[in-house]
């Protein structure tokens, strides 16, 4: 496991109160590590394609990139949650005042369940790459019954998909640092990022809609791409800050 104890907000503003009184009244889950070992596992439970696996990304240096196996089909982002929550709801407030849209087909999920980003995040990887989710997996055919609904529907459902539940917990148990408790709150949050249509996604089920953090360059370099936006976005913003980084990608030998 990548990443390091990370910085504890103090904030105890009104607004932050309110969103942690909301926080409790939501079903929890056993939070998922950003390990690509716990993920792998949840992946392998859903029947997905083992052809492609999580691995950890090191670094936001080309050659560290240059790791990471091709093709890679998503990226996973794990940061401290509360010190971005400012920048977050500014940057949410200023996309609906321009009418901002994402493009329509990007299978988005609203989270609705207390710890459950990393499954959340795992799912929008696996969702969003439809190719390695086998006919037999429970996931295409939940995928396929929520296909029409809205994300905050789909997050619903999601809460209640015992194939999904079960799966998370089983795989939460084997991680590398001691389990937080049922309902015990966590600050870090994951996140996931994808390509659709040319264009790096940013999908995190705590936002209202998928950002859109612009064209892939001229060689098609997802993982590159992605990265330069997980910078600009996360680590310039808070260059002492704790994150870990996990590309969804082919599987070694």
């Amino acid at each position: 496991l990548l990443l390091l104890p990370l910085r504890q907000s103090n904030d105890s503003s009104s607004s932050m109160a309110e969103e942690k009184k909301e926080m409790k009244q939501r079903p929890f889950w056993l939070p998922l590590e950003s390990n690509p070992e716990m993920l792998n596992e949840f992946a392998a439970k859903l029947k997905a394609d083992p052809s492609f696996e999580f691995h950890d990304v090191y670094g936001l240096d080309p050659d560290l990139l240059a790791m990471v196996p091709q093709p890679c089909l998503a990226v996973t982002l794990l940061f401290p949650y509360d010190e971005f929550k400012a920048r977050r709801e500014e940057q949410g407030k200023k996309l609906q005042a321009d009418g901002y849209k994402p493009a329509d087909g990007i299978y988005f999920i609203k989270q609705h369940i207390g710890n459950a980003c990393g499954t959340i995040a795992s799912v929008h990887a696996l969702a969003n790459n439809p190719t390695i989710v086998p006919a037999d997996s429970p996931l295409k055919a939940w995928l396929a019954e929520n296909q029409a609904l809205s994300p905050e529907d789909r997050g619903t459902n999601l809460a209640t998909a015992s194939f999904v539940s079960q799966a998370s917990a089983e795989s939460a148990e084997g991680g590398q640092t001691e389990t937080p408790g049922l309902g015990e709150e966590v600050n870090n949050h994951f996140i996931c990022f994808v390509q659709h249509a040319g264009h790096v996604y940013e999908l995190d089920g705590n936002k209202a809609f998928p950002i859109d953090h612009g064209p892939m360059g001229p060689d098609g370099d997802f993982l590159a791409a992605a990265a330069k936006a997980i910078k600009k976005e996360y680590v310039d913003v808070l260059p002492d800050g704790m994150f870990n980084m996990m590309a969804l990608a082919l599987a070694m030998d």
